[in-house]
């Protein structure tokens, strides 16, 4: 037994292939055409991201209820696909039904010529099938370029990940906090210049491990770091040692105190 999905909504238009109109959607290309007979059909096929197809048909005069399951049989090519894999689908000017195949249900119907439809022994429909091939190649093609889309939107979305949406959403940061408190060590030079990539472990790097380590600073009058603690790990050791192997000797601060904040160990590009 297949599982049920409603059929997508419409979204951006391909150009016509074969007699159908291509379409996508957030998730999922498909092919449709109206065919006149008893009433109007509307066969709508489509392609999921993850690979399995829908199928919907929906007729004017038809009144299957919203949701409720059907015993649907799809002769297709001489090969029978559904037994009780349709979901009645009446949120619409025209009421029908849906259902979902595997992947070779495509390939199928990209070679078809015919598609009855039965519910239990009784007909609803038998449509001919005329440039599915045209039609099937241009929703993979579409399929292609949908996931392309979301592979280029994901590495732009890793790429700037780092970067906080808006800096400036909290009112003040507990590094702000104690920076600019009354009893804090104030840095004399930007913290972020403290350590660089060549300051990147070569096994940490070679084995393409990050993490951030937070880290706490004691400070004496002369302005010079005579302790480190790790505050929080970043998961790696060798990261955790070097932030507190680099800091006293590079931070320098204007007065005694405590100074608190983070290192973010990222791997050089």
């Amino acid at each position: 037994m297949v599982a049920l999905v409603a059929a997508p909504a419409y979204s951006r238009d391909w150009p016509d292939a074969g007699g159908w109109t291509i379409v996508e959607t957030d998730s999922a290309c498909g092919m449709s055409q109206t065919y006149e007979g008893k009433g109007e059909s509307e066969l709508l096929v489509w392609l999921n991201e993850g690979g399995d197809v829908g199928l919907s048909i929906s007729n004017d005069l038809w009144s299957p209820v919203d949701g409720q399951k059907y015993d649907m049989d799809y002769l297709l090519n001489g090969t029978s696909y559904g037994g009780g894999s349709a979901v009645g689908d009446a949120d619409k000017s025209k009421k029908g039904f849906v259902s979902r195949f595997d992947g070779t249900f495509l390939s199928d119907f990209a070679a078809g010529s015919s598609l009855t439809i039965y519910r239990g022994e009784l007909l609803v429909d038998q449509l001919s099938l005329k440039g599915t091939t045209a039609g099937v190649a241009m929703v993979r093609r579409c399929m292609a370029a949908l996931k392309a889309n979301k592979a280029a939107a994901e590495r732009e979305r890793q790429r700037l990940a780092h970067i906080a949406d808006d800096p400036f959403a909290v009112e003040q940061t507990e590094q702000e906090k104690l920076q600019f408190g009354a009893n804090s060590a104030k840095p004399r030079s930007l913290p972020a210049a403290w350590v660089s990539d060549a300051d990147y472990p070569s096994a940490a790097q070679r084995e393409r491990r990050q993490g951030v380590t937070g880290y706490k600073l004691e400070v004496n009058a002369d302005g010079q770091a005579t302790s480190c603690i790790v505050t929080s790990s970043s998961g790696h050791a060798d990261l955790d040692e070097a932030t507190c192997r680099l800091l006293p000797r590079r931070a320098r601060f204007s007065g005694s105190g405590v100074y608190e904040s983070r290192v973010t160990w990222r791997l050089p590009e």
